[in-house]
């Protein structure tokens, strides 16, 4: 059975869904960001601030690996290199 057709079209809804998300992603870093920023009170939770943003970066990793990975996925079924 020959999916590349169906895994191009599952790959392009993919992406989609992948801008969308890292743009809410990124919004919600600002916010995030911006309130570690205006914290003064207690540097513990600054702190904890940062780690949320640090886990924010690593889901922004997360999403442009699988995006390149969706890209590489994209030239192997346009060169039939999955069989």
């Amino acid at each position: 059975m020959d999916t590349r057709a169906e895994a191009l079209k599952l790959a392009e809804e993919t992406v989609k869904t992948l801008l969308e998300c890292g743009t809410r992603i990124d919004e919600l870093y600002r916010r995030f960001r911006e309130l570690r920023l205006l914290e003064d009170r207690s540097p513990a939770f600054q702190k904890a601030l940062l780690d949320v943003e640090h886990a924010f970066f690593m889901v922004v990793q997360s999403i442009n690996v699988l995006r390149e990975q969706l890209k590489l996925l994209s030239v192997a079924a346009k060169k039939e290199e999955i069989e």
